[in-house]
């Protein structure tokens, strides 16, 4: 019975990623709750908003986590659980599905057990209901509402940004559960991170040395509403020190970067703050450890026929 174990958790969380990222949903699963996903769910009692990551597909908050289908209907009547209008559906698990029938059939059991009025149309509350390994969970649902999608509209970008998708989920890594940590990008190009960061309610500032740049960075802000947390100027000038500098580094196939400035910037992330997320198309580990940084986690994704590395470090 390998599901004993979770019927105290509070969360069932459904995951989706692209083939390319799956490393990157692991080491965001692996910061966040201190677990791997088994397969594309995960079982966690911390209680995070399904709409912060890039990843959580939808959230069940459990009410009920029973053997059978009978005894769930059993315990919602007995503890006389009660909505008023709301919808009742079944959340599909890749490899935990059931017919279509069955599907209908046990949604429809649910609804009528729960004490309220039904609204399939104009719902105030969405209650999931799921099959995971010959258990059957009822809860609360949470869908990830993707609204960080308005950054794709940002007036100004270029070809090698992180994407958003990756951006969300390094704020994810380097803060992990704590939000009032203070985060730095200070190589921060036209400010993918930084628009994440601010976007998640973040203290988060950035850096970037190319004027032409900076300014397009403070013109993305600008797009958005957000205040102005950039800065012109080099990262081996900044003196404040931050929780955590997130760098997406600048490398030659893009970028004239020598490996002594790359040292540099490296060792300057040394300087400001306590934690490193590192993104490089090579494995820096070398580098890292000569600069005092100790490499905690790591994952690569690819983008286009590139691999990039992502390295924790402390």
């Amino acid at each position: 019975m390998i599901f004993n174990k979770y019927n105290k958790e509070e969360n069932l969380y459904i995951l989706n990623y692209p083939e390319n990222e799956e490393e990157l949903c692991a080491l965001e699963c692996r910061v966040l709750f201190n677990k791997e996903a088994k397969g594309k769910y995960l079982f966690s009692n911390y209680n995070f908003d399904a709409s912060n990551s890039p990843f959580i597909k939808s959230a069940l908050r459990i009410k009920v986590f029973k053997n059978s289908l009978e005894e769930v209907i059993e315990e919602i009547k007995e503890k006389n659980i009660s909505y008023e209008n709301f919808k009742v559906i079944y959340l599909r698990l890749e490899d935990c599905d059931i017919s279509y029938k069955e599907r209908l059939d046990s949604v429809y059991k649910v609804g009528t057990a729960v004490n309220g009025i039904a609204n399939i149309k104009n719902p105030s509350i969405t209650l999931g209901l799921v099959k995971v390994q010959n258990y059957w969970i009822f809860g609360e649902f949470d869908k990830n509402n993707c609204l960080w999608h308005i950054h794709d509209k940002k007036p100004k970008s270029y070809s090698n940004s992180l994407s958003f998708r990756v951006a969300k989920s390094l704020i994810n890594i380097g803060i992990g559960r704590d939000r009032s940590l203070k985060v730095i990008d200070p190589c921060c190009g036209v400010g993918t991170v930084i628009l994440e960061g601010l976007f998640m309610g973040v203290d988060i500032e950035g850096v970037e040395i190319k004027p032409q740049i900076a300014s397009d960075c403070k013109r993305n802000l600008e797009f958005f509403n957000y205040k102005d947390v950039i800065t012109k100027g080099n990262i081996k000038d900044i003196e404040k020190v931050y929780d955590v500098s997130i760098i997406d580094i600048p490398y030659g196939v893009f970028t004239p970067t020598t490996k002594e400035e790359q040292e540099l910037i490296i060792n300057s992330a040394r300087k400001i703050s306590k934690k490193l997320i590192l993104i490089s198309f090579e494995n820096m580990d070398e580098m890292l450890h000569q600069a005092g940084f100790k490499v905690e986690d790591s994952a690569s994704f690819s983008k286009g026929n590139f691999i990039r590395y992502i390295s924790v470090c402390i």
